[in-house]
């Protein structure tokens, strides 16, 4: 025979509203949760997000599909098994074609480099800019900032005597201006000349021999003067004079 717990009417009562009790703030809690949660969620960032890296590298290969390097960025640029120029290794971004030939160098100016030959360049060291190359990594122009004041654009033949078009800014001399070479190799000088200083103004036209055959100058003054010269008068004046 089972004993029979008698239990009063006042803790029956007192049980029931303490549970009502608990479950009021279990409600009022999880809503609380809920709303804190929708106000992150809704709130703007105050601030834009920063990085939380840098990343650093002293060079960086990237390939193409087949794992040919193609494009060499680094200070200095890394070597590559398969760039067919091995002389260079100057900071900047090397684009490579699909031979591994160089066609477009951005940063500081590699060594001048035409038909497999590598030539000085003015300056090398503190040139800085952007060099085109054709298909079997020749130099055929480029735009250029060099360390001795000078700005410059130029564009190359693919033939001697190469250097066909050019822009330049001098800060020693106040200079701008341009030229156009002859497409001759045997060519003494350029073909037309133009450009100004501080006081003048001035177009020159020359013959292969180097001598001036028409120009058109302008000083400070704006007093226009023309002057021409035909083959065989500039040919006189080169000969020596006797005494």
């Amino acid at each position: 025979m089972s004993e029979q717990t008698d239990v009063r009417v006042e803790d029956w009562n007192r049980l029931q509203r303490e549970v009502a009790r608990l479950r009021t703030l279990v409600i009022i809690a999880l809503l609380a949760v809920i709303a804190l949660a929708a106000v992150s969620l809704l709130r703007k960032p105050e601030t834009p997000t920063k990085p939380d890296t840098i990343l650093r590298a002293q060079g960086l290969v990237i390939t193409d599909a087949q794992g040919h390097d193609r494009i060499l960025i680094g200070a200095p640029v890394p070597a590559s098994k398969d760039r067919t120029r091995k002389d260079d290794a100057s900071d900047g971004i090397i684009f490579l074609g699909k031979t591994g030939a160089d066609r477009l160098a951005v940063g500081q100016l590699p060594t001048l480099h035409i038909d497999g030959k590598t030539y000085k360049r003015r300056g090398d060291d503190d040139n800085y800019g952007m060099t085109l190359y054709d298909t079997k990594g020749s130099e055929r122009g480029g735009l250029a900032s060099m360390g001795g004041g000078r700005v410059g654009l130029a564009l190359d033949r693919a033939t001697p005597p190469y250097e066909a078009i050019g822009l330049m800014i001098d800060d020693s001399e106040n200079f701008a201006g341009m030229y156009i070479n002859y497409g001759d190799p045997k060519a003494r000088d350029s073909a037309i000349e133009l450009g100004t200083d501080t006081d003048h103004a001035s177009i020159e036209l020359k013959g292969k021999d180097g001598h001036a055959r028409a120009k058109l100058s302008l000083d400070g003054a704006n007093k226009p003067a023309w002057q021409f010269d035909d083959t065989e008068s500039a040919s006189k004046a080169a000969q020596p004079r006797g005494h």
